[in-house]
């Protein structure tokens, strides 16, 4: 340093040999840089301690990427807007709503693969848990409307209620409607016909079901799940049907 120092001392400038005032501004500069390395080792050395890394060693585990993919040159954080990484080839695309969500809301642990998958474990189930874990089986990622895609023919509709003929075309809120008891809770909704059916029942006149007393059960002379038509009165009833 003394070095360094001895040289800058004996430049001269344009107006001549260097007086004392310029002396000390250099010997100023020099030090206060010596002591700004100084800060600097102590920082990083404790940084590396605290953290448990080595020198040189990444904080984001076995990520093979350049720092400058994701850092700046002015600071560590924050991030670049538009991160230079492939998402894609980590087997959780980002796709819909979720492109525009910061990195570090997901990857709260600087080991990026210990990031979760399951959509439960960043996102409130409303539902409880009683209609499976499997958001992806109603939601995408455009967003949390209700989607029929993959749902008709999953378990979660084929125990209790098939979603055979028409009723695979009917909208979810339909029957799931705003203040139902369980509103998406598969247990928590009739399976019977007349408990989404019962103004049809009431408002069809030819031929008047009430009038003639027929069943509320439909599947009695229904046997489409595609259209109403074509129904057939049971062999031996002359009249109509009491209803239970």
């Amino acid at each position: 340093m003394a070095f360094a120092i001895n040289v800058s001392v004996s430049k001269r400038d344009e107006d001549g040999p260097l007086d004392f005032g310029k002396r000390d501004q250099l010997r100023h500069v020099l030090l206060l840089s010596v002591v700004l390395l100084f800060q600097l080792a102590v920082s990083t050395k404790v940084a590396l301690a605290t953290t448990g890394l080595e020198p040189g060693q990444s904080p984001h585990g076995a990520l093979k990427i350049p720092c400058g993919n994701c850092h700046t040159p002015d600071e560590w954080m924050p991030v670049r807007p538009k991160p230079q990484f492939d998402h894609n080839k980590t087997g959780f695309p980002i796709r819909g709503m979720h492109t525009t969500v910061p990195c570090e809301d997901c990857h709260i642990n600087r080991v990026f693969s210990k990031a979760s998958t399951q959509c439960q474990d960043c996102h409130f189930d409303p539902h409880k848990r009683r209609n499976s874990v499997g958001c992806a089986i109603c939601h995408t990622e455009a967003g949390w409307s209700v989607s029929s895609h993959g749902f008709i023919e999953s378990p979660e509709h084929t125990d209790r209620f098939p979603l055979f003929g028409a009723h695979a075309a009917v909208e979810c809120y339909s029957c799931h409607k705003v203040g139902t008891i369980g509103r998406f809770n598969r247990q928590g909704l009739s399976v019977f016909c007349n408990s989404c059916h019962m103004p049809a029942f009431r408002g069809v006149k030819n031929p008047n079901h009430v009038a003639l007393g027929y069943s509320t059960d439909c599947l009695g002379c229904h046997h489409s799940f595609d259209t109403w038509a074509g129904a057939t009165q049971p062999p031996g009833l002359l009249g109509g049907m009491r209803r239970r």
